[in-house]
């Protein structure tokens, strides 16, 4: 019996440890391997040498395009999936939802063509738009429904008696809101900061699209330069490789800071309720 639920157990979970050693360990390997191997006519130091000051400026640049990006992002989406989870009637919510989602459904670059048209119509010129402001509009119009739904989700389960208990104990919306709806929603809140804040670091078409700037290229653009000429060169290979693990690595250090934060609020809290 307890053999048959092992074998159970085993074939139930082989297709995901299939497809997580075939499409990420295997070649987050082959990418560590290239970015610490020399090529033709380069050493080990030249793969490396190639994230210049450049490079930092455009990292860090995306960052906070990212950064801005999601925190605009959770400004509307927030106050809009609790207004659709609480106050439309479910007539509204069904359409208000496809409305969010309908996006979704097509294709980026026709949403950036349009989006840019509408902007230089308004501005009365072609390639009016210059600036990170504009790469930030872009990145907000196209993944505002990725942190919408996951929330809307959340909060169309979230008990009403909670928020009630809340008001009737003396808190008022805002205490009721930071200290019930938020909680409630927390695992909801990151999954949408995952999908918004990690696109936006490493995006292509919008800065192409919709900032006319000549310096407006982000490090995503970068990525995908190396990676294009890494068809026909071992040498952008390697610096491709090298420039995803770099990223890889900040973005790792970013979740282990906010681990050990949470860890460290989390056992300061206990410590102050006793």
């Amino acid at each position: 019996m307890n053999s048959k639920k092992i074998s159970k157990k085993f074939l139930l979970t082989l297709p995901f440890v299939v497809i997580t050693l075939l499409f990420l360990v295997v070649p987050m390997i082959m990418i560590f391997v290239r970015s610490f191997i020399p090529t033709s006519g380069n050493s080990i130091a030249d793969n490396w040498n190639f994230i210049n000051g450049f490079v930092w400026k455009k990292i860090l640049i995306s960052l906070f395009d990212a950064f801005v990006t999601t925190i605009l992002v959770i400004l509307i989406s927030y106050p809009f999936a609790y207004y659709l989870a609480f106050s439309c009637s479910k007539t509204m919510r069904s359409i208000s939802i496809l409305l969010i989602t309908a996006p979704i459904w097509t294709s980026f670059l026709v949403k950036l063509i349009g989006l840019k048209t509408f902007f230089d119509a308004m501005n009365g010129y072609e390639n009016s738009t210059t600036g990170e402001i504009f790469t930030i509009i872009g990145l907000v119009y196209l993944y505002t429904p990725f942190m919408i739904l996951p929330l809307y989700n959340t909060l169309i389960e979230l008990p009403k008696n909670l928020i009630f208990a809340s008001k009737d104990l003396g808190r008022g919306n805002f205490n009721t809101f930071m200290h019930v709806v938020i909680p409630y929603t927390k695992a909801a809140l990151f999954s949408g900061i995952t999908l918004v804040f990690l696109p936006s670091l490493t995006t292509v078409a919008v800065p192409q699209f919709l900032n006319a700037s000549p310096s407006g290229s982000l490090i995503g653009d970068i990525l995908m330069e190396e990676g294009q000429l890494a068809l026909t060169s071992d040498v952008s290979l390697a610096r491709a490789s090298s420039l995803s693990l770099l990223l890889l690595i900040i973005m790792s250090i970013g979740y282990a800071t906010y681990i050990l934060g949470k860890y460290l609020y989390n056992r300061s809290k206990r410590s102050y309720n006793k």
